[in-house]
C-alpha cells in the first residue's frame, strides 16, 4: 500500500478482465490509438504455451485506488539475458497506468521487488517480453499518427511519469518515414546508383509461400537476424519455438515482394522482411474482438492497406559495409511502390547504430518517432 494505491497480483491475467481492459480505459477518446486484437493479447499473456516461458518467467500486477484500477505492470526475468549479459536486469513491460506518479510507483517498485527476488539489481523496460517481442519502448516523441504494426502507442505522459517514478533513459530506438515522393527524388536516385555501382554480384528472391518453402526461408532469415545482430545491443537470439510463432502469425499478411534474401554464389547472405501495416485494418475493429464481423473487416481490407514495416532485416558480417542492405531496402520498397503501397516505416533502429541510422537516411528515411527505455536500480525503487 502506497499513498492509497494497493497493489495486487494476477495468477492468471488471461482471464483478469481488469488487467486485460485498461488499455481500452486509457486510450478511450486517443484516435492514434489501435486497439489490440483480443485474440493475440491473450496469447501473449499465456504463460503455458507463449514462447517467451521457454526461458523466462513473468509476475502480473495491478494497481487499485479504491475501487478503481488504475495501472498494471509485467516483471519479467528473462534468463537468456541473464545468460548472454549477466547485467542483473530484470525487465517491466505490459505498462499502463494513469497519470498518477504514486501509483506508477507502487507498480514499479512491485516489479523491482519481485526480480529482485530473481537475483537481479536493475529494471529495464518496458519490454514484452524482449526486444524481439512487440511495441519495445515508449512513445516519447512523434505522436503523429497511428503506430505501424507492433510498434507502440501510449499518452503523452508516460515518459516523464516514468521519471517521476524513478527510472532514468536507457537507451532510444527510432523509426523513419519512407514516401513514394522520397523514392522518387532525385538525390535518393543518385545514392542508389553509387550503392548498385559499388555492390557484390547479388541474386535478390522473395520468400517462397508455400508450407515447407516459407517454413524453411524463415528460418534461413531468422538465422541470419541472429548472427547479423549477435552483437548489437540487448539482442538475444530468436529461439527456436519463438521462429515456430513468427511463422504462424506471418503466413497470413506477408507479401513475397515485400521480403528479400540476398545470395552470393548460391549461399544465403542478407534477409529483409516487411509486413503489411495492418494497424490501418486494427483501427477498424475498436472492440478487438474477431467476431462477429471483425473477421470479415480483416479479409476484405487486406489488399486495400497502403503501407508496410520493417520487421526483419541483417546482413552476414562478411556482407557488411558493403552496400547490400541499402540494396535490399531499395530493391522492397520499390515493389511495394510498385504494388500500390505508398508509404513504408523503417523501425525500429538504436540511438547509437550510427549505420543504421545512416543507412535509413540515405533511404530518404525522415526520422519521425523516437521510442525510449528506462531503467532503474532495484534498490533506489524499493527506497
Amino acid at each position: 500500500m502506497a499513498a492509497g494505491v494497493e497493489i495486487l497480483t494476477v495468477a492468471d491475467p488471461r482471464h483478469s478482465r481488469e488487467f486485460i481492459d485498461l488499455p481500452w480505459k486509457l486510450n478511450a477518446g486517443d484516435p492514434d490509438w489501435v486497439p489490440p486484437l483480443r485474440m493475440a493479447v491473450a496469447k501473449l499473456l499465456d504463460t503455458r504455451h507463449y514462447p517467451f516461458f521457454r526461458h523466462g518467467e513473468a509476475a502480473f500486477f495491478l494497481a487499485r485506488r479504491g475501487e478503481e484500477v488504475v495501472g498494471r505492470i509485467a516483471a519479467m526475468d528473462n534468463r537468456l539475458h541473464a545468460g548472454k549479459y549477466n547485467d542483473g536486469r530484470g525487465f517491466f513491460g505490459l505498462f499502463e497506468c494513469e497519470d498518477d506518479t504514486e501509483a506508477a510507483r507502487a507498480l514499479l517498485a512491485e516489479a523491482a521487488r519481485w526480480c529482485r527476488g530473481k537475483g537481479r539489481t536493475h529494471l529495464r523496460g518496458p519490454l514484452n517480453y524482449s526486444l524481439n517481442d512487440e511495441a519495445p519502448g515508449v512513445l516519447v516523441d512523434g505522436f503523429n499518427g497511428p503506430p505501424l504494426l507492433l510498434m507502440a502507442h501510449n499518452p503523452r505522459y508516460y515518459g516523464p511519469l516514468l521519471q517521476r517514478a524513478g527510472l532514468s533513459q536507457c537507451k532510444d530506438l527510432y523509426a523513419y518515414l519512407v514516401t513514394r515522393a522520397t523514392m522518387a527524388d532525385e538525390r535518393f536516385q543518385r545514392v542508389m546508383n553509387a550503392v548498385r555501382r559499388r555492390a557484390p554480384a547479388l541474386q535478390l528472391r522473395p520468400m517462397r509461400m508455400q508450407s515447407k518453402g516459407f517454413r524453411q526461408d524463415l528460418q534461413t532469415m531468422l538465422d541470419i537476424f541472429n548472427t547479423a545482430w549477435a552483437d548489437n545491443w540487448g539482442f538475444i537470439p530468436v529461439t527456436p519455438p519463438e521462429v515456430d510463432a513468427i511463422a504462424a502469425d506471418l503466413k497470413p499478411i506477408v507479401r513475397p515482394e515485400l521480403t528479400a534474401i540476398a545470395e552470393a554464389e548460391g549461399k544465403p547472405v542478407a534477409m529483409m522482411v516487411c509486413v503489411p501495416n495492418v494497424n490501418e485494418l486494427l483501427l477498424q475493429i475498436p472492440d478487438g474482438r474477431l467476431f462477429p464481423t471483425g473477421w470479415s473487416k480483416l479479409l476484405t481490407g487486406l489488399k486495400r492497406i497502403r503501407g508496410f514495416r520493417t520487421m526483419l532485416m541483417g546482413v552476414a558480417p562478411e556482407y557488411r559495409n558493403r552496400g547490400v542492405d541499402a540494396l535490399m531496402i531499395d530493391h522492397v520498397i520499390q515493389a511495394g511502390i510498385a504494388g500500390g503501397f505508398t508509404y513504408c516505416e523503417l523501425s525500429w533502429v538504436l540511438d547509437d547504430n550510427q549505420a543504421m541510422n545512416s543507412l535509413a537516411d540515405k533511404a530518404g528515411g525522415r526520422r519521425y518517432r523516437t521510442y525510449r527505455l528506462f531503467e532503474g536500480s532495484n534498490d533506489a525503487l524499493l527506497a
